[in-house]
């Protein structure tokens, strides 16, 4: 039996002055080495699910684990840490740093995370 890696269950979020609730998911599981597509039309939350799976956005209530850690349990410090060293985030828009090569905006993670340097093969003096 394979790990789940992403584990929602009665997950709500809702925009403050919001009405209705952006995201209201009664459970979603996907294990180790699952892919999913995550379709929807513009303002569905799409990318709303996507910053609560990244602990950038915390849900106003239902249980959201990620790798067996329960995100609304980690203060936001603990949230960045965990998403630096675990997650990595393709942005539409290509958010890239103007001033860094293609190569140095794709290393930049590195440089936040020691663990995620080293399953890289890179350590913070090589760069």
């Amino acid at each position: 039996m394979t790990e789940a890696v992403l584990e929602l269950k009665d997950v709500c979020f809702r925009w403050p002055n919001q009405d209705r609730a952006t995201i209201d998911l009664p459970e979603l599981k996907i294990d180790q080495g699952e892919r999913i597509f995550l379709q929807g039309p513009s303002g569905s939350g799409k990318s709303t699910l996507l910053s609560l799976v990244g602990g950038i956005l915390v849900a106003e209530s239902g249980s959201l684990r990620v790798l067996g850690e329960e995100l609304k349990s980690l203060s936001r410090a603990r949230r960045d840490a965990f998403r630096v060293t675990h997650l990595g985030f393709i942005f539409q828009l290509f958010n890239l740093l103007p001033y860094l090569s293609l190569e140095e905006n794709v290393l930049l993670p590195l440089r936040f995370s020691k663990k995620r340097a080293q399953r890289a093969g890179r350590n913070r003096r090589n760069g």
